[in-house]
Formats: C-alpha cells, structure tokens, sequence
C-alpha cells in the first residue's frame, strides 16, 4: 500500500510539473506575439552539426564566441564542448534561461547563460570572436550593427540584408518555417 501512495504522489508531482511548464511555455508565447518576436524554434542536429564543423575548419584559433537568442542553451553548449571556446548564451525569455543555466551546470561546459537583449547586452560588451545567431526574418536585419562587436557572425536559414556573406553552407534537406515561407537549411557565415 506505502509503495502506491509513493507512486501516486510522485505522479501527481509529475504532473504538476508538466502543467506548470506548459502554463509558462504558453505565457511566453503570448509574450512574444506582444514583443512581435519569434517564439522559440530549436535548432536542428543538422543545423548544429554545420555550425561546428564550420568554426572548426575555418575559426578554430578563436577562443570566444555568443549565441543570440539560445534558447535552452544546446548550441552553446555544443559550441564550448566541440569548439574549445568559452560560450555566453544569450536569450531574453526567462523559462529557457532557467534551463538553460541549470544545463549549464549539470553539464560543466564553458558557457554561461545571460538574461538580456542581445543587442543590448553586445553593444555594452567587448565583443566577440564569433556570434552565432538563428533568430529569423524579421530580426536579422539588426545583426548588421554587430560588426564592431564581432570578427565572425554565423547566421541559421536566414541571410542578413544588406551583408554579402563570405560562405552559404546547403544542407541537403530541411526547412525553418516563419509564418509561411519557408527557409531551406542553409548557414551564412560573415566576416567583418
């Protein structure tokens, strides 16, 4: 009898647990239909399998880099395990933070997660070796101003207008979609 009321009080912690993250996951997606940004969109292991082995064939004496809007973290963590660089996640919605700084202590790589606007938070910045971005179209048109702040920017499926980009790595399959255009996997890599 002591084993089912273990039972049944860990599955309704369970259960409080996922309705919980689903409440909050749904607050702020709403917060993004308010903020008119995109909600978020996890990269793909293709999308993060290029990006690795585009830093290390062409950036790998490059210590430093930033992910704009991380999310949960797992490019960056990938980037600082792969790459052998330090990482700083940055992401602006408060539920993947969480996560993702929780992850980034479970995991011990060398990134950190950081609570802020990214164009905010890199204008007050150093700068960076290498930023890496998967935001869509209604967003890249800003990392334009990134080019003091950082030698390399890796954009995920969508250009950056107005840049030429000094690569375009195709992936052979798959897609991003916003709203109703969809955008083939494809990386662009900038140098400034």
């Amino acid at each position: 009898m002591l084993m089912l009321e273990i039972f049944i009080y860990a599955l309704t912690l369970a259960l409080a647990v996922l309705v919980a993250y689903l409440f909050w996951d749904n607050v702020e997606r709403v917060v993004c239909l308010f903020r008119r940004q995109i909600p978020l969109v996890p990269s793909g292991n293709a999308l993060r399998d290029a990006v690795i082995q585009e830093i290390n064939a062409h950036y790998s004496n490059m210590k430093t880099a930033c992910d704009i809007g991380s999310g949960y973290g797992g490019l960056a963590r990938r980037i600082s395990r792969e790459c052998n660089m330090r990482v700083t996640a940055i992401e602006n919605m408060p539920l993947p933070v969480l996560t993702s700084k929780v992850m980034d202590l479970v995991t011990r790589a060398d990134s950190g997660t950081v609570w802020r606007d990214a164009f905010g938070y890199l204008a007050e910045s150093n700068g960076f070796d290498i930023a890496v971005a998967y935001l869509g179209p209604n967003v890249n048109g800003r990392l334009a101003e990134l080019c003091g702040k950082v030698k390399v920017l890796i954009t995920l499926d969508v250009p950056v207008p107005g840049l030429d980009a000094v690569r375009v790595i195709y992936l052979p399959k798959g897609f991003t979609r916003y709203g109703r255009k969809k955008y083939p996997h494809r990386l662009f890599v900038y140098e400034f």
